[in-house]
């Protein structure tokens, strides 16, 4: 399989993904006086949309990022790819429940594990284009992986907690997903050239 043809394939999907999360947001049918209250109730949908969209999107930025450095496939980058396509392709449920079912433990953290797996899954791709440097344009040294780390390991990190909190409160679950989406938002924002190849 060649690099273009995977590529091609993993934007069909994200593509598809981001526009799956809007079809759980209907117009309300109800009476136009009863309009404004309708929409008010609908604000968690709304939210956990605009949220997922962006998570999403920086997934999308992050795979990017990977597939630039990336020169040559073999069979299992390409199956650690569609495992992480997996986990961006469930979103849209996570998204469903926790815009339908505001502030409850289990829609909470059922969305911060995706999150966590999908994060786990492109960690794991990072450190198998570590140890196979024939599959680069550069190789990843070891400085540059541990420069990694801490990212990884905080978000992993706050998405668990945000799952725990998600039992107590919910809320600060809620603040903590959007915390993290900020803060790889800025980090990657900072990226100069982000899609040039290694």
């Amino acid at each position: 399989m060649s690099k273009q043809r995977l590529e091609a394939f993993t934007d069909g999907v994200y593509a598809i993904v981001i526009t799956l999360l809007i079809l759980d947001i209907r117009i309300p049918n109800v009476q136009p006086q009863d309009l404004g209250p309708a929409l008010v109730k609908m604000l968690p949908q709304v939210f956990t949309y605009v949220l997922s969209f962006f998570v999403v999107a920086v997934y999308w930025f992050s795979h990017h990022r990977v597939a630039q450095q990336v020169k040559l496939l073999d069979g299992t980058f390409i199956w650690l790819n569609m495992i992480w396509l997996l986990f961006v392709s469930v979103m849209p449920f996570p998204t469903a429940l926790l815009g339908r079912y505001p502030l409850q433990p289990i829609p909470t953290a059922i969305y911060g594990i995706d999150l966590m797996l999908a994060n786990i899954t492109g960690f794991v791709i990072l450190a198998y284009m570590r140890n196979h440097p024939e599959l680069c344009h550069s190789a990843i040294d070891a400085a540059t992986f541990r420069r990694q780390l801490p990212t990884y390991a905080i978000t992993n990190g706050t998405y668990l907690a945000a799952v725990v909190l998600g039992w107590y409160l919910p809320w600060v679950s809620y603040a903590l997903y959007a915390a993290v989406l900020a803060g790889l938002m800025v980090r990657f924002a900072r990226i100069p050239n982000p899609f040039q190849a290694g």
